[in-house]
């Protein structure tokens, strides 16, 4: 595994909005480069983190970092489903969250939570980020779909996707409509590279900031 990014030039507090992502990054690159998966003899597949357990620690693993981003701020960061301002419909997606203090139900929310899923109203979003594993194409028509609740800032957010796609995937995902692209890391297009961009990094960090402005 090869791992390089490079040196920042930004402002302390800036580098710390940032920062964790990196550590995020080496977490997943590691999980990727485990043994892949084998068939047992009932024919299922052993060896492997299940990809739905994986999208999940993701998911918390960006909110636990925007958390802090958020922290000064009158904000809240959460995993859940938007609800219409009739609140008789759901987003189509479960996705994280930035919103205002405040939600219609939580479940299985405690002071040790196996899982701490919310419904928020989307006219007290902010802005909603939609977490994906390997990105290899854009999902067009989402934006179009959160604009039907009031949403009009949707970030993208991937484990990785490959190096020389990522501009192009960056340029698409702008004409679909997302306020931005980030990623962990990126890979080589045989996979067998990781590289690990600080910049994109903080130009998402910076990005999701300008939420907490408007």
């Amino acid at each position: 595994m090869k791992r390089y990014g490079r040196r920042s030039t930004h402002k302390f507090g800036l580098t710390l909005a940032f920062s964790r992502f990196s550590e995020v990054a080496t977490e997943f690159q590691r999980l990727r480069l485990s043994p892949p998966a084998v068939k047992s003899s009932s024919g299922k597949r052993t060896g492997e983190i299940l990809r739905f357990v994986r999208g999940l620690r993701l998911s918390a693993r960006v909110i636990y970092i925007l958390r802090d981003q958020m922290s000064n701020s009158a904000l809240e960061v959460s995993w859940g489903h938007l609800l219409d301002n009739n609140q008789a419909s759901c987003s189509p997606e479960c996705d994280i969250i930035i919103h205002e203090r405040g939600f219609v139900q939580k479940w299985n929310g405690n002071d040790h939570p196996i899982m701490d899923f919310r419904f928020i109203e989307a006219k007290k979003t902010r802005a909603v980020v939609s977490c994906k594993s390997f990105l290899a194409d854009i999902d067009c028509s989402y934006p179009k779909d959160l604009r039907q609740f009031g949403i009009k800032k949707v970030f993208l957010f991937a484990e990785c996707c490959r190096s020389d796609k990522f501009q192009t995937l960056s340029n698409n995902a702008k004409k679909a409509g997302y306020a931005g692209l980030g990623c962990l890391y990126l890979t080589s297009p045989d996979g067998s590279v990781f590289e690990t961009d600080e910049t994109i990094h903080m130009k998402f960090a910076k990005a999701v900031g300008q939420v907490v402005k408007h």
